[in-house]
């Protein structure tokens, strides 16, 4: 399906693993997940094994298991989680999500064992209510006992996740939970507006979200709170201190290829998307693809517009130019004009970027941009 990694002129830098294990479904989360089931996620780590042992590359630039929980997982099973993958050279940052009330202190020294230096951590709100209304099961006590736990274990790059838009939030809400985080050793904060899917909990009780108008006016106080506070925004929903960003996390943005393995996860290589199925029990007899997807160059450079605009730096034009043959700006030539002239876009020393105005309405945007092809 792909070419041999020995035959490349290049490396995939960036690998991603999925565990889909929860100690318990929080009531907004699509993603592919089930509750913990002690045999099942053997069985399931047996298989990823061997779905890593196809990919054929020894190393990789950075790493990142996400979820699900990872954290869920026994301390038995974390460590082979971790040896498993440590049958690849991560050479740089190599992260691992958790939950606050899934980590404890020997799973904390597990994942310093074997070279995690970065951790995402799932707070989404400090408010009681809130963590009620969406199904989480953690309080403040763990979230304290979560940075004692990796700080202690001399891990201390940590980022921490949080969500807005939940029903009859205020601004004032808001801010209370960006006030509490930036009290937290965190080096890096994601912060994303709540999305209500049909098949969650909280799309079956019909949840009702504050109106744009809120929701506008609380994604400009996040800006304006977060920089103020030493966390420089550099994509749409990701803030950093200096030297901070996600370096995984930019693979995709830059739309550059990258392993994705377990189940329910998506990898692009070689010009091919393909997604793994999200069925546990058919991941589990070693059927790992679901879709397979031969990109066209046309779907190529949209995709890379769609991802390289979410960065604050944008795209490098002449480096597209480069990679896709053609000229950026001449291409989207109606799509540029419209948006540079209302503001939304700009283009200096060769970047095409979002202007600040532009942040709040990249999907109109992107739209436009579709439409131009």
């Amino acid at each position: 399906m792909f070419i041999p990694a020995t035959l490349r002129k290049t490396m995939i830098r960036s690998l991603y693993i999925h565990i889909p294990f929860c100690n318990n479904i929080c009531w907004y989360c699509d993603f592919t997940r089930r509750l913990y089931d002690e045999r099942v996620a053997d069985e399931y780590l047996d298989h990823l094994k061997k779905e890593l042992e196809t990919i054929g590359q020894s190393s990789f630039e950075t790493a990142y298991i996400g979820g699900g929980t990872p954290s869920a997982l026994s301390e038995t099973q974390l460590e082979r989680l971790l040896q498993m993958v440590n049958m690849f050279e991560i050479k740089g940052e190599f992260t691992m999500e958790v939950n606050p009330d899934s980590l404890n202190e020997e799973k904390a020294l597990i994942m310093k064992k074997y070279g995690i230096n970065r951790v995402s951590m799932g707070i989404q709100s400090f408010n009681e209510r809130i963590l009620k209304e969406i199904g989480r099961k953690h309080d403040r006590k763990d979230i304290d006992n979560c940075f004692r736990y990796l700080l202690s274990a001399g891990i201390d790059n940590i980022s921490a996740d949080l969500m807005y838009g939940y029903h009859g939030q205020t601004v004032e809400a808001l801010l209370s939970d960006l006030e509490e985080v930036v009290k937290l050793p965190v080096k890096h904060v994601s912060i994303y507006d709540l999305e209500v899917h049909d098949d969650t909990v909280l799309g079956h009780r019909k949840y009702q979200k504050p109106d744009d108008e809120t929701e506008f006016n609380m994604y400009k106080l996040i800006i304006s709170f977060l920089q103020e506070h030493g966390f420089s925004q550099y994509e749409i929903s990701n803030f950093a201190k200096e030297g901070c960003q996600s370096d995984h996390n930019k693979t995709y943005w830059h739309y550059e290829d990258y392993y994705g393995a377990g189940a329910g996860a998506s990898g692009k290589v070689d010009h091919i998307r393909y997604d793994n199925t999200p069925s546990i029990v058919t991941y589990n007899s070693d059927s790992y693809r679901q879709d397979v997807t031969q990109l066209s160059e046309e779907d190529e450079m949209f995709e890379a517009v769609m991802m390289g605009l979410r960065l604050l730096e944008g795209i490098d034009t002449e480096r597209f130019n480069v990679k896709y043959h053609t000229d950026l700006l001449g291409k989207y030539d109606s799509a540029v004009s419209k948006h540079v002239e209302r503001g939304n876009l700009e283009v200096s020393d060769r970047y095409l970027r979002v202007t600040e105005k532009g942040l709040f309405v990249l999907n109109d945007i992107l739209v436009d941009f579709m439409e131009s092809l």
